[in-house]
Order: C-alpha cells, then structure tokens, then sequence
C-alpha cells in the first residue's frame, strides 16, 4: 500500500517532495516561497493516515502561528483524507498553550490559579493572572504545568505520533521549549517546515536559530522544498540571486539574462509617486488584472507611506484598502460572519449564505447529516428571511448593522464565546466589532452600490495595501513595494538579516510584476524632536546595488 501511495490533486510530485512525503523520521524542511509548504503538509498527513504509518488511535498534531493558516491546514486535510482527517488536529501556537492550561490548571500552585471564566486581554499590562490573562502568561503556565508534572507532558507523546510545525522561524524561544517537553527523545516523529529567508518575526522574539537547534536536538534530516510554482521565470529568477543577498552569500551566479517587468523607480516627491503609481495601477487594471490582484506593500506605517497613493486611487475610481489592521479582524468568526450577512443581505449570494450556514452549524459543533441539522438550518433561514423582507432594496447602514446585530443575537455572544474563547474578553470583542462596523460603513461611503460594498468589505475588489508582515502566506500577480529608504528601515544596521528578509518577504510575494519605489522626501517623517522627511539611502545602498546588478532590475526616474 504505501508503494502505491500517490498524492492527491493538488500538487506537483516532484522527487523533493516525494522524498519529504515518505521519509521516515524527524524531518526539518527549508521551503522556498510559492513552493507549497501548506499542501506539503496536507499530503504528509495524507501518506501517514492512509497508509497506516499514523497508527490508529494515534492523532497528527499541527502548530501554526495565525489563525487563518490553522484553518487552511486543517481544511486542505479534511479535503485530502476524508473521515481519516478527523485524527488531525491542527491549533495556533496560543490556542495550544491554552488548551493545556485550561485543562490541567488544578495542578498550578494556588497562587498561579486562573480563574474558571477568565478574560483574555491581547495587552500583558491588562494581564493580572486571575481574571484576565494575556498570552505571554498562558504561554509561561502551560511550561510551568509541563515541568511539574512529567506524567501530563507524557500524556501528549502517547497521543501523537507524529507533530508537524508550520513557519518554524516564526518559533518563540518559550514554545521551542515546549515542544521540548512534549516530545523531544519520546518517540514522536517532527516535521518543522519554514524558510529561513522569511524569517521576519525576530523582533517578537523568534529564535534565530531554531533551525540549527532542532537539527541538533530532535535529531532531524535536513530537507530542501525550493521549487518555486507560483512566480513566473524572470521572478524566480530574481528570488533566487536576492535569496544570496539576504544570506551574505558571494558564491552565486548574477543573472545575464535581461528581467522584465522589475523595476525601481525614484520620484522627488510624494505626489510624484502617487500620480505616477495610480497611473500604472490604472494601466493594470484596464489590460485585465483584477484590483485584488495588486498589491501595495510598505516596511511599516502604512497608513502614512501609502497615504496619497490612496488619496490618488480614490480620486481616479479605483478601489483599495488598507488591511494591516484589517485583516485579522476580517479572519475572525465575528468577521467572518458580519461579513456573510452583509453579503446575504444586499447581493444574496449564496456562497455567503452557505458559509454562514457552515459557522452556525460549527457553532453548534453539528456536522453534515447530523439530526439536527435541518432544525438549525431552517431556524437560521427564518431569521435571515424575515431579516431581508424588513431591510427592503435599499438598507441603510444602521439598519444593516441593526438586522446583522439581530443574527448574532441567534448565534449566541456567549455560545460564541464558548466556540471561540477570544470572545470570552468583552474588551476583544467591542473592539472587533467597532472595526467592523466602521468598515462597513466606510465601504457604503467609498462605493457605488451596496453590492459593490460587500465585495469590498472582503477586499474582493480593491487594491490591497498593508505592512510587509501582514503578507505572508499571500500572492499578487503585481507587487509594489513603496519606500525602499533608510527610514523605512530604521533598525536596518542592527538587524540587516531580519529587514533583508521582509524584502524577500515582499517580492517573493509576486508572480508577475514587481515595482519597487522611493521618493527623495516624505512629509509625515517630522516630529517634535527630529526632521526625517528628507530620505536617505546610506544603510539600504546596498540593496539597490544588489537588485540592480545581480538581479537586472530596471531604473526608471
């Protein structure tokens, strides 16, 4: 059986990857960008359930670090095993750590307690260890639960057999350590896939070199996963000469051949590379890239950086949003349901009402054929239906607010809170609601019509802009990348290797165009105690001088 084992739809079986899917220990994988490390995951669990190497009762265990790629994991398993999927169990790190504190917190010294019902506050300031813990403390109870008793951190060994980590040079030093407790010499198998070239998290406390010490500790095989299937020639060629810049690696081969579509650009001014960047997003859109398909990356502020782009974007019809804020509020269940039911409730689309039937029924831990399943369909349908009667052709956004309040009310805020424990801090959750409400409300404001509101609400008809670490795990068919500047890059002489990474990070994000740019001044860089407006390029020089001449990217004033 396993030497007919075959991946299933959805990836290419290159020999790299066949050799990861079947080797037979602990395995620690150096994935390039677009090489598919999430379907890699997918097929690994695919080979072990199906062919009984996970052995039955045995689970898989996966880590991630957000919440979106959690959920794309674990949904690609359940597509590409079946029922056998069941036995996978797929968290965020916090989500984890969580699980064991909520579990074994009896054992914790009467002082370290937390309370049954506590809040979870995202502020470890807000954090005072009974009624309101943040995540660095849960993370610290769930170690000090695991170094106290031997026989709880033994329970996990026994459950899994094997534990795949996904973007492990995102590991904390904490939860290298707890991995560590859980199955380090326990017979557990480890498959910890990342790219260190993406290693952009460091400055929230990432282990440099968690690579290097899982190699050592968990006796792990050394893997390469580099072909890249996302990017077309000349970017993956641009990827692989720009990943020997980020390594501080000499021995390469520069490309001869010439590069198109990758450009940098240099403007005097901000309004300059606006007007000519709105320009060329314009020419974009009319030769047929859809606006989701661009996107507009900066280091780090991006509300100023891209400020008067968007302000020339907006002038000129073009729709765009900035999701550095954004997006997780949008991943959430709340998101995610207030978006359904703006959708259901002004397009009536029925993807929408289907993945809205889905939450309730995940709400109410009910699967498919389950008895009560067409109970808490029809109750849901009803309340929608009477919901689109009252709010007529033409809603406002209080009434959609109030109708889309109204659903949630059937949903439960504390059956919610029950489903999700994020809900459970009142403080979280008002906050998730303001920004969606004002999102709403600003997407009416900015669009035509309320069908083209709730594409946009999703970002499904707009331009994408956010901070280079917002766009992992995302691609674009073309990618600008706005303030290529030594103040954009402030801590660049200290920390060259993690900001080189964000610039990898940013390209590697494209599959087609790739527009780099910088302007020589920047109004909002002034404040009481220096004036930076004037860009300088003494610390990023070398990144131009690179791009330009090993990696042929066209200058263009």
């Amino acid at each position: 059986m396993i030497e007919q084992w075959q991946p299933s739809e959805g990836i290419e079986s290159t020999q790299e990857l066949m050799d990861i899917i079947f080797c037979d220990q602990s395995v620690s994988v150096l994935a390039g960008a677009g090489a598919g490390k999430t379907e890699l995951l997918a097929q690994k669990s695919n080979y072990l359930l199906q062919t009984g190497k996970c052995i039955w009762p045995k689970r898989i265990l996966c880590l991630s670090y957000k919440k979106e790629a959690q959920e794309n994991i674990k949904s690609r398993v359940m597509k590409r095993c079946g029922q056998r999927g069941e036995r996978f169990d797929s968290y965020t790190f916090d989500a984890f750590c969580k699980s064991i504190v909520d579990r074994f917190k009896d054992v914790l010294p009467e002082g370290k307690i937390p309370s049954n019902n506590y809040d979870l506050v995202f502020n470890h300031k807000m954090s005072n260890g009974k009624d309101k813990l943040s995540f660095d403390l849960i993370r610290s109870l769930a170690l000090y639960i695991l170094k106290s008793r031997t026989d709880i951190a033994d329970l996990f060994s026994l459950t899994y057999s094997h534990v795949f980590i996904d973007e492990f040079q995102d590991t904390r030093s904490d939860q290298y350590e707890l991995i560590k407790l859980l199955f380090k010499d326990k017979g557990t198998q480890l498959l910890a896939v990342g790219d260190i070239n993406q290693s952009i998290m460091l400055w929230a406390g990432a282990k440099k070199t968690v690579f290097e010490d899982c190699e050592r500790e968990f006796n792990t095989t050394k893997k390469l996963l580099v072909q890249n299937f996302r990017a077309n020639k000349d970017i993956q060629e641009v990827l692989r000469c720009f990943i020997h810049f980020v390594q501080n690696d000499d021995n390469f081969t520069p490309i001869s051949k010439s590069i198109n579509n990758c450009t940098i650009h240099f403007y005097d001014n901000e309004f300059s590379e606006a007007d000519d960047i709105a320009a060329k997003i314009k020419r974009f859109i009319d030769s047929g890239i859809e606006e989701k398909e661009i996107c507009v990356l900066v280091k780090q502020q991006s509300e100023k950086y891209t400020g008067k782009l968007r302000d020339k974007l907006t002038t000129k019809g073009i729709r765009n949003l900035d999701l550095s804020e954004l997006q997780d509020v949008l991943k959430e269940p709340l998101g995610r349901i207030f978006a359904t039911l703006f959708k259901v409730y002004t397009s009536r689309s029925s993807s929408s009402y289907t993945e809205l039937c889905d939450l309730y029924l995940k709400l109410h831990r009910v699967t498919s054929g389950d008895e009560k399943e067409e109970i808490l369909i029809k109750e849901l349908s009803d309340k929608i239906a009477a919901n689109r009667e009252a709010l007529g052709d033409a809603p406002s956004p209080d009434s959609l607010i109030t109708h889309i309040k109204d659903v949630l009310t059937l949903f439960g805020v504390k059956k919610m809170a029950g489903r999700w424990n994020q809900y459970k801090s009142t403080d979280y959750w008002g906050k998730v609601w303001r920004s969606l409400e004002l999102h709403l409300r600003y997407t009416i404001d900015a669009t035509h019509s309320l069908n083209e509101a709730a594409l946009m609400f999703q970002a499904e008809n707009s331009v994408q802009v956010m901070n280079v670490h917002k766009c992992k795990g995302l691609e674009y068919k073309v990618v600008i990348f706005l303030g290529l500047e030594d103040q954009a890059f402030w801590t660049y002489r200290n920390e060259k290797f993690e900001n080189d990474c964000a610039l990898y990070v940013a390209l590697s994000r494209a599959k087609e165009t790739i527009i780099i740019t910088t302007t020589k001044y920047r109004e909002h860089r002034v404040s009481n105690w220096r004036d930076d407006r004037a860009s300088t390029y003494k610390n990023v020089a070398p990144i131009y001088s690179f791009l330009m001449k090993n990696c042929n990217f066209k200058q263009e004033k």
